[in-house]
């Protein structure tokens, strides 16, 4: 069987994901960046006040992680107990990430309802997901007749699953946590804003590149 973490590139496990940034609350607790890399997202979080102790589990052991986590486990999301053990030793959380993470599971729907029960009460998920419907992966498809695996993007060659806005959503809520918010991030390019404004919108889940979804527990 090949090792998954030979499939992790690192320009994304060095990534600050500021871009989420803003749909993240203020919640004090802890936070887990699941998929995080070397935690340079969980890190700058706490830096900015938004959580009180940040971590990371992803399944690549780096060198180094970045200053001021409290915990970094290496392991395989998908490993029996992996996870369990994890919450047990480091929950419950106020803020979990899943940043381009879920579409490289085979059962995403199981992760999420199992993360659903690490939060605390009101705590929150919030995920960033690839929009199959974007023309990059659709257009070829449809008048090309074309389905090239790439490295890295939305057709990145370690995705297991795909999706558009709809599955998305029904994939974050699948558990039972409420929608709160999804913001859609453009393919960019002048072209494209273009096209987006030209169109009134009509167009633009050809052009969202990602949802960010957040979610949240409302079990008292």
């Amino acid at each position: 069987m090949t090792d998954p973490s030979t499939s992790i590139r690192k320009d994304y496990h060095a990534l600050t994901r500021s871009d989420v940034f803003p749909v993240v609350p203020v919640e004090g607790g802890t936070l887990l960046d699941v998929g995080g890399g070397i935690g340079a997202t969980a890190a700058a979080l706490k830096s900015l006040g938004r959580v009180d102790r940040a971590g990371v589990i992803d399944i690549v052991k780096p060198e180094a992680t970045a200053e001021g986590l409290d915990f970094h486990y290496s392991a395989n999301l998908e490993a029996p107990d992996s996870l369990d053990e994890i919450i047990a030793a480091e929950g419950p959380f106020s803020v979990i990430l899943c940043l381009d993470v879920l579409e490289h599971l085979s059962d995403p729907w199981e992760i999420v309802a199992r993360l659903h029960k690490a939060l605390v009460p009101g705590g929150v998920i919030i995920a960033s997901i690839p929009n199959i419907r974007n023309y990059k992966a659709s257009f070829p498809l449809f008048f090309q007749g074309k389905w090239e695996l790439e490295e890295s993007g939305i057709r990145d060659r370690t995705h297991l699953r795909w999706f558009v806005r709809k599955t998305a959503i029904e994939l974050m809520t699948s558990s039972g946590l409420r929608l709160e918010e999804v913001l859609a991030t453009p393919s960019g390019g002048r072209k494209i804003k273009l096209i987006r404004l030209v169109t009134l919108g009509i167009l633009s889940s050809f052009t969202d590149l990602q949802y960010v979804v957040r979610v949240r527990n409302t079990a008292s």
